[in-house]
């Protein structure tokens, strides 16, 4: 007899197999007339014991049917805006392509558009403007997500600026995209225009996720900032164009209002909890707790 963890493994790697028949038609996803793979039905037949009413395969498909309308739907809610730009065709042909290539490999939901971007960006469904735009969409998206995983530190007060090794918040995400993507979250549609290099930072404020577009040199002072930098070493590297005294302080006193400066080894006042250690647990069981509530 198999042991249960090789089991357990073949059972999860059945439930990422693609969906067919009644199951998918209850989905948003494309027609397909094509039934269970070959190996669904085999791998049916070893896992699963046919009851009085139902077969090995139907009695599988109910839990490969709940598995994807589970990820379906959690990562539709997490790109809204790409599904409004892409349309509803292709979001869910996007989608099922992304899933199939990056099925969930956690016991939580959180994480499991975590590639979508990179995803879209190869993607042969959609012509090679649209992977720059859906891209860069995606990217905003995820980024928003993350900012409410990260910790919050004690923000530096402005007598102290000059004292301490500045960084950035973590959980403000800085982004640089080839396309004005931020522009996107206002269109009802997909309608682009004019692709220039846009630079943007994510943070988590009071009434939830915040996006700020940033000049192309304040940008490369952020990134300084989330490496960590005293203030004299903030600017000992040139940057081109060089910041007038008054942009620079504009800057501070920007950061400093929304709370984006803090101090190294400052106090965390707000820490978002993480997931636990499961890197010796089974990814079926994983999962399969995720699928319990």
């Amino acid at each position: 007899m198999k042991p249960l963890e090789e089991i357990q493994r073949e059972f999860f790697a059945a439930l990422h197999m693609p969906l067919r028949g009644t199951s998918r038609r209850s989905t948003e996803l494309p027609p397909c007339s094509e039934g269970h793979l070959p190996e669904f039905l085999a791998k049916a037949d070893e896992l699963m014991k046919a009851g009085e009413n139902l077969s090995s395969a139907e009695r599988l498909e109910l839990y490969h049917r709940q598995y994807w309308f589970r990820v379906l739907d959690s990562v539709a809610d997490d790109f809204p805006v790409l599904r409004r730009m892409a349309g509803e065709e292709t979001f869910w042909s996007l989608l099922e392509g992304y899933l199939q290539a990056f099925p969930s490999e956690s016991y939580t939901l959180r994480h499991l558009g975590r590639a979508v971007a990179r995803f879209v960006s190869g993607w042969e469904g959609i012509d090679a403007m649209r992977r720059r735009w859906f891209t860069a969409v995606a990217e905003l998206e995820y980024a928003a997500m993350e900012t409410f995983e990260a910790a919050e530190r004690e923000p530096l007060p402005p007598e102290r600026i000059a004292s301490e090794v500045l960084e950035l918040q973590p959980h403000v995400r800085l982004l640089e995209m080839p396309v004005p993507a931020d522009l996107c979250y206002a269109w009802e549609s997909f309608e682009p225009c004019e692709e220039e290099v846009t630079r943007v930072a994510v943070w988590r404020g009071p009434k939830g996720a915040h996006m700020q577009r940033l000049d192309a040199v304040e940008f490369v002072l952020l990134g300084r900032l989330k490496e960590g930098r005293s203030l004299e070493e903030l600017f000992a590297d040139p940057v081109e164009p060089e910041p007038t005294p008054e942009e620079v302080q504009g800057w501070f006193a920007d950061w400093q209002s929304r709370g984006w400066i803090t101090a190294r080894g400052s106090e965390v006042i707000e820490l978002v909890p993480q997931d636990d250690d499961w890197s010796g647990v089974d990814k079926m069981g994983s999962q399969a707790r995720a699928m319990e509530d």
